[in-house]
């Protein structure tokens, strides 16, 4: 299984980017991972910052090439075992997981994915979505290898 974490930008602290980095170290025994950190536009206009971070992504991970799940407020709500079952489903696939900008995420983006995922009906910090994205995925995993680290 291959599993990309792609996010705009830079961690906005060394807490966060050790969180994440402890949770690819774990995934990494279990999938081929790669964290990716793609330019965040610095556009002052939303709508071309948001196509500008859309063409990067594209250009990086070009449509149908993977089983994209993009991170979105009105995305779909699931808990760890359903979103395991999900995932496991599509294992043979190259799973990319996209966290928005500042921006948010483009239109054409979220139109395009496999799965439009929302975490929490609350709103969190591109940082703090980087970890419990990174903890969710690695869960994830570990209900699919039957490991008691998820329990049920």
């Amino acid at each position: 299984m291959k599993i990309s974490l792609v996010s705009f930008g830079k961690p906005g602290s060394a807490f966060v980017s050790d969180e994440v980095s402890r949770y690819l170290k774990r995934l990494r025994r279990a999938a081929r991972v790669e964290e990716v950190e793609l330019k965040e536009s610095r556009r002052e206009d939303k709508r071309s910052g948001l196509s500008e971070e859309a063409l990067a992504f594209e250009k990086r991970f070009p449509a149908g090439t993977s089983t994209r799940i993009i991170l979105s407020e009105e995305g779909k709500l699931m808990d760890t075992l359903r979103l395991s079952k999900w995932l496991e489903a599509r294992a043979s696939s190259h799973l990319v997981f996209l966290i928005g900008s500042a921006y948010g995420i483009d239109d054409s983006l979220k139109s395009s994915a496999d799965l439009l995922l929302s975490l929490s009906p609350l709103t969190f910090t591109h940082d703090h979505a980087r970890v419990i994205l990174a903890e969710q995925v690695y869960r994830c995993l570990m209900v699919m290898a039957g490991h008691p680290y998820h329990h049920q």
